[in-house]
C-alpha cells in the first residue's frame, strides 16, 4: 500500500492487468507491424487495415462485456436469449449464402433451431453438462457455428443442383 495524504493506492492490480494485457499487446505489435509494411512498401492498404483493426476491436469488446453479463447471470431466460440470438443471426447468414433459395433464412433458422436445441437438450438431460452460461453458450455457440455453415452450403448446393437437373425434372 502506498499512503498518499490520506489516499492509499493498492498497486497489485497493474501486476494483474500487466499479466493479462501481454498477448493483446504482442498482437497489436503484429498488426502494427503489417501496417507498417503496408505504408513501406507502398501499398496503400493502411487504412483499411486500420479501420479493421478499430472495427474489431469494438465488435469483440462488445460481445465480451454481453458475454460477461450473461456469464454472471443464473436466469435461465438469459441463456435462451442468447440461444435464440446466436440461431437467429446464423439462420440470417446461412440464408443470406444461399440468396435464391425461397424464403431461405426462415428455413435455415429453423433448421438450425430444430438441429441445434434437440442435441442441447439432449445434452442437458442426460447431464452431459450442467444447464449453465458456462457451458451451454460455448458448446451452443460451436453447434449453431457448425450448422450455419453446413446449412448455407447445403443450401446453395440443392438449389445449384436443382437448376442443372431442371431438365430432367420438368421433361419427366
Amino acid at each position: 500500500m502506498f499512503g498518499w495524504g490520506g489516499l492509499s493506492m493498492d498497486w497489485e492490480w497493474w501486476g494483474e492487468f500487466s499479466k493479462g494485457m501481454l498477448k493483446p499487446a504482442a498482437a497489436l505489435a503484429v498488426v502494427v507491424m503489417a501496417v507498417v509494411l503496408s505504408y513501406f512498401q507502398k501499398l496503400g492498404l493502411e487504412k483499411d487495415m486500420i479501420y479493421s483493426i478499430v472495427r474489431a476491436f469494438l465488435q469483440l469488446s462488445i460481445i465480451g462485456f454481453v458475454l460477461q453479463f450473461i456469464f454472471s447471470q443464473n436466469n435461465i431466460g438469459w441463456i435462451l436469449l442468447a440461444y435464440l440470438f446466436m440461431v437467429s443471426i446464423a439462420g440470417y447468414t446461412a440464408g443470406q449464402r444461399a440468396k435464391h433459395v425461397p424464403r431461405g433464412k426462415y428455413v435455415a433458422g429453423a433448421s438450425i433451431l430444430a438441429g441445434t436445441s434437440v442435441t442441447m437438450l439432449l445434452l442437458v438431460v442426460l447431464d452431459v453438462f450442467p444447464f449453465t452460461p458456462r457451458y451451454i453458450i460455448p458448446v451452443a455457440g460451436m453447434m449453431v457455428g457448425n450448422s450455419m455453415t453446413t446449412t448455407g452450403v447445403t443450401m446453395k448446393r440443392l438449389r445449384d443442383d436443382i437448376k442443372v437437373q431442371m431438365s430432367l425434372v420438368s421433361s419427366n
